[in-house]
Order: structure tokens, then C-alpha cells, then sequence
């Protein structure tokens, strides 16, 4: 690599700082100001920019913590920064653990044409806190600071992989923009790699490949990089941003040809195995099961009050611990601590099940966030885990740490997501099985009355499906003094003019209940008086959709992370002496992804506002946002009306 520093001690730093007052030099040459002056003006919305990223893979032969034979890749970077504001600052960080360790991590400042390398060591925090102590999944970071524009920082890194599974994927974008991104992989002959390039199409990649001594040098460029900008209900990155995924398929060790991940067995076989290094001991969780079955004769009620069980009283903690990140925590352990990451909950929920006589399975699956299938041998594909149950001739997918979630149905967040199912030393494919806007529906009735500037009524609101699950979630999770403040809001639709009273719910106890909430509602804010004509208005726009209307900034797509239906039946009932002066044509919107009908139909004295909302489709890509920005704008149109009501003559 080019550009190699040695560190600075403490004497040779303070001799260059003599010799620098003896000698002026400017801390930032010409040409770097000047280059900090383009960026700025073609990066607007950035503080710093890497002016050149550089990732250099080698690739050798080793042994794994398990013994085995793997590959192992050393990962050398070097990245420059320069400011293109005067006192900007960002944290660099690098993560590592058992399996990845950082071997270098140096932070140098440019002053003059030189780079100076800092003593100082970068920051070491734990990734995991909550008193999660067996974690070791670690993060260094340096704080860059700049006092002035143009200024320029160098980071250097080393990162050793003891196990070539563990690379799996970079990315062209960071947070900041990138002058020049360059991957390079220095592949041996010895070694059959492949290089999946993901989301290249319509980008402007460079790719070469050279032979030279016994290597093949991949080398993939991309120029001129935007910062990678974390907006609100983004599409995942790994749909919409090019990036490669590492395919270590096979190596040559004393003439032997050993298994990577060529195919989909090989990582099933990989990741049962560790699943399998998992030393249960089922002796430890009769007592605690019999009293979670204690009165249930049937045998769904069994299921259910296991699954349950996991729900409401196991703590989910992300962590990883070098291999035991992929090897489930015992079960014994996780209902002990009473916390677990997804596979040690889905490990303790397996083990109570099969303990209690059903045929339940291990299973790996990618969450919606994730766009590969299980055809890609290649260990990126899944970040989670669940319970496979075959019961009754059904096929259930239990996932514990989704609380509140009823036993029955799924969160969108695995639906129509392919499932790496256990069965031994064999497997199955199967897919979670996608449900309707219609079966994730809020659905709201209310009947206003208006006497004189008076404004009543009553509001019922029924909510069912995984939206149901989403308001479990945020309920519960309150503060009992907090509870009552929440219901009132969401009877309140987010207006500050209405005033919600005697509010009542279903039993929120039970998750598998359509929560129902009721109560009176005083909208006399509302009424608008314009000589003795009175307007009202009875249509609620979904607060919730104005954080989905694009601005000219917006980078990518939404996703809604679910499909939803909004149905509304609200009407208003007039004194016998007063009448309508008119009512507004109807809207019906007709799209792809989405749909929107309502109407006022007027009977006698009453007017009733019927009013339909169906996102069929959860993701709205930026393709789509002249399409997607008209739907929403007619519908806050349409939502705008006001009804007139005059005296009868």
C-alpha cells in the first residue's frame, strides 16, 4: 500500500512542532483549499468528504476457532478526509470481535504536505450495554475534528478475519461522500472466489481483473460517491445500493479441495452445526415448563401459552460473542437471565415445544430488510431466527421476539420470506406466507351531532392484524400513568382540537383480541361561524402519511414496513331545521400500490363520509414519487372539505 506512516513519538512530535514555529507552514496547502472549495459546492449538504477509499483483501490459509481448515483474509484500508467547512467533525468507527479482529487502527493529521500519526489510541466501547457483560462484539472510533476548510485527516486500518465466511458483503456508499472508492481483492490461485455484484446496474463501476505472479487482482472503482443518508423509512440499502457480495467457494490444502459455500447445503450444514454446538439441557426447563402448560388441556392452548410465555418474559438483546454470535445461547442460559438474542430465544421456544411433544424446527430466515434468497450460499442471506411448528397439517412460523405477535399470524417483517427450515442432518425451503391490506386494518366509525356550536359524538376505532401488534407494542410498553394520555391522543387523531372523554378499550390483555377503543369526542373547536352558516369538518387525515410526502432531498424510496386499509364511517347528523347546502364530488385514485375511494353520501339531515385507504404495496420507490405525491396531495385535498350548513328556508 502506498502512503505508509510510522507513528510519532512524544520527542520526535514535539521536534517537529519546534521546527515548526522555527519554519511557518501553512496547515492547509493551496491546492487543498481549493479542492475543499469544489466539494463544497458540489457536496452542499456535507461537512467532510473521503477524498480517496481504498480496501485491499488478501487471502491466505489458517484455522478457525472450531480447528477447521478455512480461509482467512487480512483487510488493509486507508481513508483520507478532508473538511469542506470550517469546524466540522465526525466519529470513524471500526467493529470487531473474536472472529474479526483489529489488528491496526491509526489516526495521522495532515499538516502542510505531510501526514503526522497520532500516539493517541482510538476509542474502545462494547458494542451491546444493558449489563450484557459476556458480549464481546466491540467498537474503536476516532473523533476527526477540523478547525478549518481544507484540512485533512488519514485513518489506517488492518482487520484480520480468522474465518473467510465472515466477510460477506461491502458496500460503495458511507455516511460521508466518497471521491473514489476502490475495492481490491487479491485472489490466489488456491482459492475459488466469486465476486457477486449486486445493484450494479445503471452505475458507473469500473471493474478490472489482472493476473500477475500466481494472484488474480479484482479491482472494483467507483467514483464520485454520494454519502449514504439515513431518512425516514427508507428502503433497505442492500435493494437500492450496489455493493458485493464475497462468495469463498472452495480451496486447495495439500492437494486437497475443501468445501467453502458453493451451495445452499453447504450453508445449512454450517449453520446446523453451530446450532448444534448448542448444549442444551432439557433437564433444566421441565419445572419452568410444567408451570407455563399448568391447565391447558388442549393442545393449540399448549402452544399458545409456550409461545407466549418466550414473548412476555424473555428480554431481546441483539449481541454477538465471536462464534457463540451464531451458535444459539443454551436454552438453560437464555431462561435463567430471562434475555436472549433472536436464535437463543429460538432455541429456549424450540426446546419447550418439542419438550412438550409438537414437531418444531430451528429455522433461519432474512428479514424483508434483506432481498437475497436461499439459493445464495453465502451467510448475509439471514439475520434472524424462528421456530418452524408443523401441527394439525398446518405450518406455523413462530418468531419470539416479536411481542405481542398472536400464534396464527406473522410480522410483515418475515412475510413472503424464504425459510431455511432444520431437520437434522437435512433441510427445507419453505416461504412465510404473505397476508392482505385487508386482514392489517384500522378501521373507525364515528355519528357527530351539531346543536347550535355545540360538535359530539361518539368514535370507535377496531384495529386488527399486524397494526394491532404495532399498537401492543407502543401501549404496553408505557408507563402505566402514561396509558391513559396515549388513548386519549389516538382518539384524538392527532387534532389539538378535539377533546376526547370517557375512553374504553377492549382487554388489552389479550393479543388475540381485535383492540377496540371507544369514547365520546367534543369537536366544537371545529365549527366555523360565517353569519348564521355553520362549516364543519368530519374528515381526519392520517397524521402518520404527511412524514411519507417526498421533498426535492429525498435520495430513495419508502417502505411502509407493512400493507395497511384505513376504513372510515363518520357521519354528522343536523338539527331537523338546518340542511346541507352541497356535499363534494367523490375521489376514487386508482395506482399500482395503492388505492383511495371516499365519498359523502347525504341522507335526510345526516351526511356520511365513507372513506377507504389501501396500501397494497409497502414499498413506494422513488420512481414513483410523481404518481405517489399526487395520491397523497388529492386525498389531503379531498380531507380539506368542509360541510355547509345553513337554516332551511
Amino acid at each position: 500500500m502506498s502512503n505508509v506512516f510510522r507513528p510519532v513519538g512524544k520527542v520526535a512530535m514535539l521536534a517537529i512542532l519546534f521546527l515548526a514555529s522555527l519554519f511557518p507552514v501553512k496547515a492547509q496547502s493551496d491546492d487543498d483549499i481549493s479542492t475543499a472549495e469544489m466539494y463544497s459546492k458540489r457536496f452542499k449538504d456535507d461537512d467532510i468528504i473521503c477524498l480517496s477509499s481504498y480496501k485491499y483483501f488478501t487471502f491466505d490459509k489458517g484455522e478457525n476457532a472450531l480447528k477447521d481448515k478455512v480461509v482467512t483474509v487480512q483487510e488493509d484500508g486507508e481513508y483520507e478526509f478532508m473538511s469542506l467547512k470550517k469546524y466540522s467533525s465526525m466519529s470513524y468507527a471500526e467493529f470487531y470481535n473474536k472472529f474479526i479482529q483489529l489488528k491496526t487502527f491509526k489516526h495521522s493529521v495532515k499538516y502542510g504536505s505531510k501526514y503526522i500519526a497520532l500516539s493517541r489510541a482510538g476509542i474502545d466501547r462494547s458494542v451491546t450495554d444493558d449489563g450484557i457483560f459476556f458480549d464481546d462484539s466491540r467498537v474503536q472510533f476516532y473523533p476527526l475534528r477540523f478547525t478549518q476548510k481544507g484540512a485533512m485527516s488519514r485513518i489506517t486500518v488492518k482487520k484480520a478475519y480468522t474465518d473467510g465466511k465472515y466477510l460477506t458483503r461491502v458496500f460503495f456508499h458511507s455516511s460521508y461522500p466518497i471521491k473514489e472508492q476502490v475495492f481490491e481483492f487479491k485472489v490466489p490461485e488456491w482459492l475459488t472466489v466469486e465476486f457477486k455484484q449486486m445493484n450494479f446496474e445503471g452505475q458507473k463501476i469500473e471493474v478490472k481483473e489482472t493476473k500477475k505472479g500466481g494472484y488474480t487482482h479484482y479491482v472494483f472503482i467507483k467514483k464520485e460517491v454520494p454519502a449514504f443518508k439515513n431518512e425516514y423509512r427508507r428502503i433497505g440499502r442492500a435493494y437500492t445500493d450496489p455493493h458485493i457480495i464475497i462468495q469463498i467457494k472452495s480451496f486447495e490444502s495439500k492437494g486437497i479441495s475443501l468445501k467453502g459455500f458453493d451451495k445452499v447445503d453447504d450453508v445449512y450444514a454450517w449453520n446446523n452445526r453451530l446450532y448444534t454446538m448448542a448444549e442444551n439441557d432439557r433437564g433444566k426447563l421441565k419445572d419452568q415448563l410444567a408451570k407455563i402448560t399448568a391447565g391447558k388441556t388442549s393442545e393449540v392452548d399448549k402452544i399458545k401459552s409456550i409461545y407466549y410465555w418466550v414473548q412476555d418474559n424473555i428480554r431481546y438483546i441483539a449481541y454477538e460473542d465471536g462464534y457463540s454470535g451464531y451458535i444459539p445461547s443454551t436454552a438453560q442460559d437464555v431462561l435463567a437471565k430471562k434475555y436472549g438474542d433472536c436464535k437463543g430465544m429460538a432455541n429456549l421456544l424450540n426446546e419447550f415445544l418439542q419438550l412438550s411433544g409438537f414437531d418444531s424446527r430451528f429455522s433461519w430466515i432474512g428479514t424483508r430488510q434483506l432481498p437475497y434468497s436461499q439459493s445464495l450460499a453465502a451467510l448475509c442471506v439471514n439475520n434472524h431466527a424462528i421456530v418452524t411448528l408443523y401441527h394439525a397439517n398446518k405450518t406455523y412460523f413462530l418468531d419470539g421476539t416479536e411481542k405481542y405477535g398472536p400464534f396464527t399470524e406473522n410480522a410483515f417483517r418475515i412475510q413472503g420470506k424464504e425459510v431455511m427450515v432444520s431437520n437434522k442432518e437435512k433441510f427445507e425451503i419453505t416461504t412465510v406466507p404473505l397476508t392482505t391490506p385487508e386482514t392489517n386494518k384500522i378501521s373507525t366509525e364515528a355519528d357527530f351531532t351539531l346543536n347550535g356550536e355545540v360538535l359530539t359524538g361518539k368514535v370507535k376505532v377496531l384495529i386488527s392484524g399486524n397494526q394491532r401488534t404495532d399498537f401492543h407494542q407502543t401501549y404496553q410498553d408505557l408507563p402505566l400513568g402514561s396509558q391513559k394520555d396515549y388513548l386519549n391522543d389516538f382518539m384524538e387523531f392527532g387534532n389539538e382540537n378535539m377533546i376526547a372523554t370517557n375512553v374504553k378499550t377492549s382487554d388489552l390483555k389479550n393479543r388475540e383480541l381485535l383492540v377496540s377503543i371507544e369514547g365520546n369526542v367534543d369537536l366544537s373547536n371545529t365549527v366555523n361561524t360565517i353569519s348564521s352558516d355553520k362549516y364543519v369538518g368530519i374528515d381526519f387525515f392520517p397524521k402518520s402519511l404527511d412524514n411519507f410526502i417526498p421533498d426535492e432531498k429525498r435520495i430513495e424510496g419508502y417502505d411502509f414496513d407493512d400493507i395497511i386499509q384505513f376504513e372510515d364511517k363518520i357521519s354528522l347528523t343536523v338539527p331537523a331545521d338546518k340542511k346541507y347546502i352541497d356535499k363534494p364530488e367523490s375521489l376514487e385514485l386508482n395506482f399500482e400500490g395503492y388505492q383511495f375511494k371516499g365519498e359523502y353520501i347525504q341522507e335526510g339531515n345526516k351526511m356520511l363520509l365513507k372513506k377507504t385507504l389501501v396500501i397494497k404495496n409497502s414499498i413506494i420507490k422513488k420512481s414513483d414519487f410523481t404518481n405517489w405525491t399526487k395520491f397523497i396531495e388529492s386525498i389531503k385535498e379531498f380531507n380539506k372539505y368542509l360541510i355547509s350548513v345553513t337554516k332551511k328556508s
